[in-house]
């Protein structure tokens, strides 16, 4: 999120998820599913070729 100056929300919209669950992700109260975690890969994969 910090990388790509991303809110909860625009991160929870980017890759379908919703912001709490973001929020418990960020927090650490939740591991990160591997999913999720190439989900994050694939989208600043996707900013990167863009720009």
């Amino acid at each position: 999120m910090e990388r790509n100056w991303l809110s909860l929300n625009q991160a929870a919209q980017a890759i379908g998820m919703t912001r709490r669950m973001i929020a418990y992700y960020k927090s650490g109260a939740r591991p990160i599913p591997k999913t999720v975690w190439l989900a994050c890969i694939g989208y600043e994969s996707l900013q990167h070729e863009a720009a």
